[in-house]
């Protein structure tokens, strides 16, 4: 059932005077809120719980900036970070040194351009 704002004032009028102070700090902020959201002006700094990462998320201008904001950094030979996974690599069916050298470097090609080791 809805009620007209005069229905609502009778009402918090009726309550003990903080009761009705902190419903009345609810209902200017609920509607502030949804006033906000109905215009389209939700922002990240409209938002008062979020953290710094949370907001340096919601703020990056691309995917790598929500990367570095999160802490996902490519791997280096000095730092862990996210890599893919590397190509499948068929068993090896040489028979002599050259055809294990060949299917050797294959491993470390895809290997390389996964990231997990470097050039």
């Amino acid at each position: 059932m809805a009620l007209t704002p005069s229905e609502v004032a009778l009402r918090l009028n009726s309550l003990p005077s903080d009761q009705a102070r902190a419903l009345t700090a609810l209902f200017d902020k609920l509607i502030s809120d949804v006033a906000a959201v109905t215009a389209g002006e939700v922002s990240s700094d409209t938002i008062t719980d979020a953290t710094e990462t949370g907001i340096s998320l919601l703020t990056a201008v691309d995917a790598a900036a929500a990367r570095t904001a999160i802490g996902v950094v490519d791997a280096t030979t000095e730092t862990a970070g996210v890599v893919l996974q590397a190509e499948a690599q068929a068993d090896s069916t040489a028979a002599d040194v050259a055809g294990l050298k060949t299917d050797f470097n294959a491993l470390l090609a895809k290997l390389q351009a996964a990231g997990l080791m470097a050039s």
